[in-house]
């Protein structure tokens, strides 16, 4: 997939947010799921909003294990990526992967 294929694809997860499986499968097919999520962070055990602060100088697929980790997150707290969208950090994820994929 191209670049600018995932951009559209990530741009369309933000003007059509669904449930958890939307963004699992935008992962998946653009074949950025990062099993290893946990390599890429530097708490532990995870502190999701610490990880979250190192958003803004996120590199493509540090972005992509952190929207991996808000994934795995709502798996053991049902709910938490609702919380996370409303209060934007899912969409500025998916933001800066955009960002990153554009540098």
């Amino acid at each position: 997939m191209t670049k600018c294929e995932k951009i559209e694809r990530i741009q369309y997860a933000i003007d059509h947010p669904n449930t958890e499986e939307l963004y699992y499968k935008l992962l998946e097919d653009m074949g950025d799921m990062r099993y290893d999520y946990g390599d890429y962070m530097t708490t532990e055990p995870i502190n999701c909003d610490k990880e979250l602060e190192r958003l803004p100088a996120a590199d493509y697929e540090l972005a992509t294990a952190l929207l991996t980790m808000l994934l795995r997150e709502d798996h053991f707290a049902n709910g938490s990526l609702m919380r996370r969208f409303e209060s934007g950090q899912l969409n500025a994820v998916l933001r800066r992967m955009i960002a990153a994929l554009g540098e």
